[in-house]
């Protein structure tokens, strides 16, 4: 059954377990976590599709993450800063738009599975994730380069090294998205391969003309 919950639609997508800071200034905005908070509730942030974070209601994609407020820090002219942790999928069955400053969604939650092989395909994703860091540290300062955060991917389940890295990577929105909406694990740590394979080639692609220029390291956004 479709539950009514709160959205905050973002140009950037928010995956399970994963920490999210955001600046709150808009009204609309500290309205709806002045009520989360004093409810002890989550809000629901989805990613846009279009239109604009400031300004008229934008249309959002149909899956987001929940979030929940782990830090709060007011400000004194009413605006804040806060920290959410993401929580569970859903999908938004229909937006209501009438009824509060914010956009409000009937959402169903999604159910997180693991799929065909989820291990083994987590193994090779992770092996696949080493390679990309090893890549990134060469071309920059980037602190993901550190063979801790495989090695320590190696020893969590499946589903969490699958967000784990769709966190992680330095893709645009759209494709960030496209992991987040990938029915099980197992789909979502093939298609991260996938895109590690190419940012890893297209570093070292990179790579070679700095070398070629003489030049030294960039800034990886």
């Amino acid at each position: 059954m479709a539950e009514p919950l709160p959205l905050f639609p973002l140009t950037t997508v928010l995956f399970p377990e994963m920490l999210l800071p955001l600046h709150i200034f808009e009204p609309r905005y500290r309205l709806l976590v002045r009520r989360c908070m004093d409810d002890d509730r989550p809000f629901g942030v989805v990613l846009i599709r279009s239109g604009q974070e400031v300004g008229a209601p934008a249309e959002p994609h149909a899956i987001g993450t929940e979030a929940k407020i782990m830090a709060y820090s007011p400000l004194s002219d009413g605006r804040s800063y806060i920290v959410v942790r993401g929580a569970r999928r859903f999908a938004v069955e229909n937006t209501i738009t009438d009824a509060e400053p914010y956009l409000v969604g009937r959402v169903r939650y999604l159910e997180e599975r693991d799929g065909d092989d989820a291990g083994d395909r987590a193994a090779v994703a992770v092996e696949a994730y080493g390679q990309y860091l090893v890549a990134v540290m060469a071309v920059t300062d980037d602190a993901r380069g550190d063979r801790a955060i495989v090695d320590e991917l190696a020893t969590v389940s499946p589903g969490e090294a699958s967000y784990r890295i769709a966190a992680s990577l330095a893709v645009d929105a759209t494709e960030r998205q496209r992991l987040l909406e990938l029915p099980t694990d197992a789909e979502r740590l093939d298609a991260e391969k996938s895109l590690l394979e190419r940012e890893t080639t297209l570093l070292r692609d990179l790579l070679v003309r700095l070398r070629a220029h003489g030049e030294g390291r960039v800034t990886l956004n």
